[in-house]
């Protein structure tokens, strides 16, 4: 069962389908493609920063290992387990790319592949977003107690733990 977190665009575009076209959904787990040509696939994603890092780590090892052939072996360990490493990284940084560049969690989605998660994802998606109307303004800032409805006033020394009254 695959399992992919979908960010959705900081600028929502005005048509449905080019919404939809826009959201990213970056898989949970390793990803193969990163472990085999890791530097091509931080490209191919516009990962500058993360490129560059793991470009310096893998030029730095011939220098700290040195060039003789036991330096070379130890250097072709090591970059072998930075590899590993990153591919199982590699979508984590790829998510926090992305929440760097604005993008919002939209929801998570699941399926036995990326299409059954399409699916799955676009069926609760889609009735959602096309009842929210165009014209309500988003709000982010935080509101008073006073402000939530539901929220019934507390005494000064009543504390809360996570959800619930202490008793």
């Amino acid at each position: 069962m695959a399992v992919y977190a979908v960010y959705e665009p900081p600028k929502e575009a005005s048509e449905l389908f080019e919404r939809a076209e826009n959201l990213a959904f970056v898989k949970e787990g390793f990803s193969w493609p990163a472990f085999f040509v890791p530097l091509l696939w931080l490209l191919y994603y516009r990962m500058w920063i993360e490129f560059g890092l793991l470009l310096l780590v893998y030029l730095a090892l011939p220098f700290i290992f040195g060039t003789e052939t036991q330096g070379q072996a130890v250097s072709a360990w090591a970059s072998l387990g930075i590899g590993v490493l990153f591919a199982f990284e590699a979508n984590d940084l790829r998510a926090a790319s992305l929440a760097r560049r604005g993008y919002r969690l939209a929801g998570v989605a699941s399926g036995r592949d990326r299409t059954e998660a399409e699916r799955a994802f676009f069926t609760m998606w889609l009735p959602r977003v096309q009842a929210k109307p165009k014209s309500v303004e988003r709000n982010d800032a935080p509101r008073k107690e006073s402000e939530i409805p539901g929220a019934a006033a507390r005494s000064e020394g009543e504390e809360v733990i996570g959800l619930f009254p202490r008793p």
